[in-house]
């Protein structure tokens, strides 16, 4: 085994591949193998192009449980293509790139990044006319179960079939047809969005590509899924902003929505077309960013925005709403990441506080950083950080201040409820980074304190009074006064303002709150919320 390695390592180093010596009818066909392992963690093959030449590379897996991962490099060392996953269903990896200019490339053959994944694998290297990317459809693409029709709109191809398990009906394509140039008229026209790199000659031209299929009765667990192709760096319809992650992408949808609750067939489509688009669009910024809250939140918040008596997003929000003690952008809750997508109303609230492109340049910062990175340097250019805004949203949460919280059916768990002066605790298990848990206080109208104890020093409290017309929040620090007499209702907010990347490796911070009569003077409300659609606890 070593032998193979060590001998691979200097063929690399020897191999120039070119295609300028044939002819463009006879494209030129190269095959390579070699070994990945955290020893080996990449390999280098070295090619040259004619100016509008044409390349397909296809690396497979032949042996281990490798997951490869392939990137065509410029003469400048800019990734000009890559590809992860050739397809929904395969780790093994294709792209196709056509080189106006001609010239030297590295292509690279690597693993998933952070994976430990080893094994054998071959790459196939074709360089040619357009011709060389034909087989690129058939190895990264649907195949549906008939004969494979087409529907062409200004900026889509919508693929279908009237035949077999994927068969839809006529009716259903052409709305279809209606709905993705709504949405590609809100998203990008309206809202500013830039469009997704297209993806050259795959599905046939430069259109989007939507295809309609059977995902409910196969087993595929969802209505629709955007699948990132190719990598291509920079996106060309962005004109302010340097992408080095965007890639094209196509996406699946429902082909009939048969048995599926939550509205009429055409309905959800329409939903489901809004939500997966969005992930197109997200990937022309950033196609692999850690955090997939960013994704899901947003996509599910563009539904609400881009159809909004079709959306779907309100129906989670009742979730998030029963788990608020959680960390922020876990995907580790009980619903296996379904908290992720009530938490489009964060993406709201940022609409709220900082005007119709907050979200916009929300992704434009996540073109540049990763993680939380991406957010803070968002809000700096507010004069606002993460721990405050997140401890607005919870307070948010609490007060239900969104246009669509009569179809939430519900308001944020209520952890316990205080009546009396003492020590008291949570019923659960504590509060993860930037989560809450809410306490009503049903207690003689007065003025008390409040402190927490018990947590090394982690987290903060915040008293919410409630009257016929706002909701206001006291920030108590450590402890503080609050005067129930003012309000009709009160509430105790304990609040996590630590957080870190690891969103799905948290741990609950445990405390007590101990409660007596005032220390001093009440403080003052920071935020106030309107009572328009706040429901009591409990």
């Amino acid at each position: 085994m070593v032998r193979s390695r060590f001998v691979a390592a200097i063929l690399i180093a020897m191999l120039l591949i070119t295609g300028s010596v044939l002819a463009q009818d006879q494209p030129s066909i190269s095959t390579f193998s070699g070994y990945i392992d955290s020893q080996v963690p990449m390999k280098e093959y070295p090619l040259e192009m004619q100016p509008g030449q044409a390349v397909l590379v296809i690396a497979e897996a032949t042996s281990g449980d490798l997951d490869t991962v392939i990137y065509l490099l410029d003469s400048e060392g800019a990734i000009v293509s890559s590809n992860d996953d050739r397809s929904s269903d395969s780790y093994d990896s294709a792209l196709g790139y056509i080189s106006e200019e001609g010239g030297r490339y590295t292509l690279q053959v690597t693993r998933y990044e952070g994976s430990e994944t080893s094994g054998y694998y071959r790459v196939t290297i074709k360089i040619g006319d357009e011709r060389v990317l034909d087989e690129l459809n058939s190895l990264t693409r649907i195949q549906l179960s008939g004969t494979m029709r087409t529907a062409d709109t200004p900026h889509f191809r919508i693929h279908y079939t009237f035949e077999g398990v994927d068969s839809v009906d006529q009716p259903f394509v052409d709305a279809v047809v209606v709905a993705v140039e709504e949405v590609w008229e809100t998203t990008i026209e309206e809202m500013g969005w830039p469009a997704p790199p297209d993806d050259g000659l795959l599905g046939g031209d430069s259109r989007y590509d939507i295809y309609l299929m059977d995902l409910v009765g196969s087993g595929e667990g969802a209505l629709g899924y955007t699948s990132p192709e190719s990598i291509v760096g920079d996106n060309p319809n962005s004109n302010d902003v340097v992408e080095t992650r965007a890639g094209s992408s196509y996406i699946a949808v429902e082909n009939d929505f048969d048995n599926v609750d939550g509205g009429t067939p055409v309905s959800l489509m329409r939903a489901t077309v809004a939500h997966e688009f969005h992930h197109a669009v997200q990937f022309g910024f950033d196609v692999n960013d850690p955090h997939n809250w960013y994704y899901e939140a947003t996509a599910s918040w563009m539904e609400t925005v881009v159809f909004p008596k079709d959306e779907d997003a309100t129906g989670y929000v009742a979730y998030a709403y029963e788990y608020p003690e959680l960390c922020f952008g876990t995907e580790n809750d009980p619903g296996e990441g379904q908290l992720m997508y009530g938490d489009w109303t964060f993406l709201q609230m940022l609409v709220d506080l900082y005007g119709d492109n907050a979200v916009v340049d929300l992704w434009t910062s996540l073109a540049k950083y990763d993680g939380f990175e991406a957010l803070e340097q968002m809000l700096a250019a507010h004069s606002a950080d993460i721990p405050t805004t997140l401890a607005s949203y919870r307070l948010k949460n609490l007060a239900r201040d969104y246009d669509l919280a009569p179809d939430f059916n519900a308001a944020v768990w209520l952890e316990n409820a205080i009546t009396d002066i003492g020590r008291w605790a949570y019923t659960g298990e504590g509060v993860q980074e930037l989560g809450a848990n809410y306490f009503s206080v049903s207690m003689s109208a007065g003025t008390y304190y409040a402190g927490l104890v018990n947590d090394g020093g982690r987290l903060n409290l915040w008293a919410v009074g409630v009257t016929s017309d706002k909701v206001e929040a006291i920030p108590l620090g450590r402890g503080g006064n609050f005067d129930t007499s003012k309000y009709d209702e009160t509430y105790l907010m304990v609040f996590n303002p630590t957080y870190s990347e690891a969103i799905n490796d948290c741990t609950y911070a445990r405390y007590d709150i101990d409660v007596t009569p005032a220390k001093g003077v009440p403080g003052d409300a920071v935020f106030s919320f309107p009572t328009r659609y706040f429901e009591p606890l409990g």
